[in-house]
Parts: structure tokens; C-alpha cells; sequence
């Protein structure tokens, strides 16, 4: 299963030819990231309607059926905040399952999971979470709910980074120092392979930004016979 990163909590998740998008991003509200316009998928998720969140208009959808995917998408429902939705009302983690490869991504969670919720998603292959913000789980919370399932692969996700991402959320070192660095792991591109026996990390993904795909190019024509004409005015033979 191959995840790239596209910025704040936008990912496209991909496998045997189908690529799922989560979360795309509305740049007119998220500080610092380009337009996501063209980003093509076969599936879109969106864990709640938040303008970082739920920038629709940025994807665009392949129209297949989606009995031809090859995931198994659970949506779990968890709070906004930590007075149980009174402040931000809910949003949703997904469950993500292809080929024995498990991962979630968790939105904007606000609160500890349920004891039902953290079985379901307890020694996941790979975690894209919050690196804590004021709007979801601080940094440390962050970090226990890691230490409580225990995911193989932790990919932070809707951080300060630089200039990029609103003032309110926290840098990714306020997550990764709660971690062994022997632990953490500088990608020098945004996308990572999952797979079931990869080693434990924390997977720090590069931002380098979606490129609109060109649509595809009409085939070349071959000139035809009329148009290969000799300098003499003769047509070959």
C-alpha cells in the first residue's frame, strides 16, 4: 500500500490501481500550501467538513464503481474535542484495509477512543495522526494514544511546518521528541510503502506538492500519403 502526502491531512492512498484521496485542503484557509486542483482519484474520504478538510473541488474522480476497489474502508465516528463534541461537534477516523495491510487515519481527533474503537484499530501498520494542535489532540495526548495501539508506522500529519499549516497547530518535533530518535525518520519524498514487516518508525514525509496529471495525449497521426511529397512535386513510390 503506497500513502503519499499531500499536504496538511491530505493524503492519496494507493493500491493495484486504485487510489483513495482523504481530506484535501482548501488553500484559501490553510496558510502557506498551494491550490490542490486536478489531484485525481478513484475514491474520495473526507473525515469532516472543515474547510482543511473537505476541498472537493480539488479532485477529481475517476467515476469507477466502487465494487472495483480493492480497500475495505471503515469510518468510526470520535469526538472533535474533549467536551464531546459540544465545541466542534464530531468527525470521523477510517480504517483502511487492503492485503492484510491495516492502516487509519485519524482526522481531527479531539478525545480518547472508545474501548471498542481502540480494539478495532490496536497494532495498525500504519497511523496518519495529528502531530497536536488546539482544534484536536495536543502533542502529548498524541503520543499516548500511540503508546496505547501501538501502530507500527506513525505518519504526523496536520502540523506547523515552516510557513505552511495555521498558527494553532503545533510543529511536528512537539510530537516526535516523546520518541527515541533512533525512532524518527526524515522522508526525502512524500510517499512511503507500507507493508506488513516494515521497521517501527516515525515517518516524517516531505512535502513537494501534487502536480496536476496532464490529461492524456492524443496518439500521434501518422502523415498520410498526400503529405509526403518530394521536393520534385513527385510522391514516392
Amino acid at each position: 500500500m503506497l500513502i503519499q502526502w499531500l499536504g496538511h491531512a491530505c493524503f492519496r492512498i494507493s493500491h493495484d490501481g486504485w487510489a483513495i484521496v482523504i481530506d484535501p485542503y482548501n488553500s484559501d484557509y490553510v496558510t502557506g500550501y498551494p491550490k490542490l486542483q486536478g489531484v485525481r482519484a478513484d475514491q474520495l474520504l473526507i473525515s469532516h467538513n472543515s474547510y482543511g478538510h473537505n476541498y472537493r473541488e480539488g479532485v477529481v474522480l475517476s467515476g469507477r464503481p466502487e465494487s472495483e476497489s480493492p480497500f475495505t474502508v471503515t469510518p468510526m465516528e470520535v469526538w472533535h474535542d474533549t467536551v464531546c463534541g459540544i465545541m466542534r461537534g464530531s468527525c470521523l477516523v477510517h480504517l483502511i484495509e487492503c492485503g492484510g495491510v491495516r492502516v487509519a487515519h485519524m482526522g481531527d481527533i479531539g478525545a480518547p477512543l472508545t474501548g471498542e474503537q481502540q480494539s478495532r484499530l490496536f497494532g495498525l501498520d500504519a497511523m496518519m495522526i495529528t502531530a497536536g494542535s488546539c482544534t484536536a489532540l495536543p502533542s502529548q495526548e498524541v503520543w499516548r494514544l500511540t503508546e496505547e495501539l501501538i501502530p507500527r508506522v506513525v505518519i504526523p500529519m496536520h502540523y506547523r511546518d515552516g510557513g505552511r499549516g495555521p498558527r494553532r497547530l503545533e510543529h511536528a518535533e512537539e510530537l516526535t521528541k516523546y520518541f527515541a530518535p533512533s525512532m524518527v525518520r526524515r522522508y526525502d519524498t512524500d510517499r512511503v510503502e507500507i507493508t506488513q514487516d516494515m521497521e517501527p518508525q516515525i515517518a516524517l514525509l516531505k512535502f513537494i506538492g501534487h502536480q496536476p496529471e496532464a490529461p492524456d495525449a492524443a496518439p500521434a497521426r501518422k502523415p498520410s500519403l498526400l503529405s509526403r511529397i518530394l521536393p520534385n512535386g513527385r510522391r514516392p513510390r
